[in-house]
């Protein structure tokens, strides 16, 4: 027996550039040009599909543990059951949404876009950030920015944090024109807005006094939750796809196979990892973390596990996982999708 063990395959009908969706005692995944399916955790087997095929955008899904969060095409969004996969309700909100939404306190946080795949390009649009209700998916309020492309949100608990790319007509090198903006609860008051050039933000993480995000250039931006202003600016080294944030750490990898942990109030760098098996072998998507461990998928398919507080390696494992992007960890199964579609489910050893 070794730290991982493959236990099943499940083959979709399509390309998967997403991770799996934990949720209860299935996952979810939305394969290009298939259905979105919920595959049996423990069996591998299909628990129930909602089609038709390519409804669904393949990265635009989140759940709060009962219900799953999607947004499809055409500007809508549905909440499925996730055990039956039985629709709860759909809202036509005319302006697509094609990442995660954030789902806290029973609304769900939905960021827009006029700018992405399979779309015809506006960045004179005014992309919205709406809060839904949860349970019947009504509008509670919704913002609108004077971004044309909105980042799925963060909250501390109590503000939202949402950013994107807007038009300007100065040039730019590298990246972009982003504005972060810090709203309350009310989806009316703008607690303070920040702009820079780093581009679209792969990922943004707040923590009681710190919004961590990343951008195009690939540098992690700590900005103070109280005023907005920079705090701190860490040069990654190489290109980072995202990160995870747990509490006052960050952890992520960059294409120059070093992964690090960092600190969110003041971007030190608390450890660093270098991986192995050649200057490629880099992380894809970003860790997730579990008693203690690091889990990561590597560029080359290994699955690696470090130790969260030093960066001491445990295990790597070479597997046969060709991916594009990274993991998801749910009670001692370890999911992978697969480029070319297929899901791969591995038990971790405790």
């Amino acid at each position: 027996m070794g730290p991982v063990q493959l236990a099943w395959v499940y083959s979709t009908e399509g390309k998967l550039d997403h991770p799996p969706l934990p949720v209860g005692d299935v996952i979810i995944v939305v394969p290009s040009d298939g259905p979105l399916t919920a595959v049996d955790i423990d069996s591998g087997r299909v628990r129930w599909q909602y089609g038709p095929a390519a409804v669904a955008w393949s990265r635009a899904y989140a759940t709060d543990g009962e219900q799953v969060f999607v947004g499809l095409k055409g500007g809508k969004v549905t909440a499925l059951d996730a055990a039956t996969g039985k629709v709860q309700w759909i809202r036509h909100l005319g302006i697509e949404s094609q990442v995660p939404a954030w789902v806290e306190g029973g609304i769900v946080y939905v960021p827009t876009t006029f700018v992405g795949a399979e779309l015809r390009p506006n960045v004179e649009g005014k992309a919205k950030l709406f809060a839904l209700d949860a349970q019947d998916g009504s509008v509670v309020w919704a913002f609108e920015t004077d971004n044309y492309i909105l980042q799925t949100p963060a909250s501390d608990g109590e503000t939202l944090y949402v950013g994107g790319n807007f038009a300007d007509p100065r040039p730019v090198d590298e990246g972009g024109h982003t504005r972060v903006y810090a709203l309350g609860r009310d989806g009316i008051t703008v607690r303070w807005t920040y702009e820079s050039e780093d581009g679209f933000p792969k990922n943004l993480y707040a923590t009681a006094g710190t919004l961590v995000f990343v951008g195009y250039q690939d540098y992690l931006n700590g900005l103070d939750t109280g005023t907005g202003e920079l705090s701190w600016r860490s040069d990654t080294g190489n290109w980072v796809p995202t990160f995870l944030g747990v509490d006052d750490t960050l952890y992520y990898g960059s294409a120059n196979t070093s992964v690090q942990a960092v600190a969110a109030q003041s971007g030190e760098v608390l450890w660093e990892h270098n991986l192995a098996r050649g200057t490629f072998n880099y992380v894809l998507g970003a860790p997730e973390l579990a008693g203690g461990v690091l889990y990561l998928l590597t560029q080359r398919g290994d699955l690696v596990a470090l130790s969260a507080a030093d960066g001491g390696l445990l295990w790597q494992v070479p597997t046969v996982v060709r991916a594009r992007t990274g993991i998801r960890l749910a009670d001692g199964w370890l999911f992978a999708s697969g480029t070319e579609g297929t899901v791969y489910a591995f038990r971790v050893e405790s």
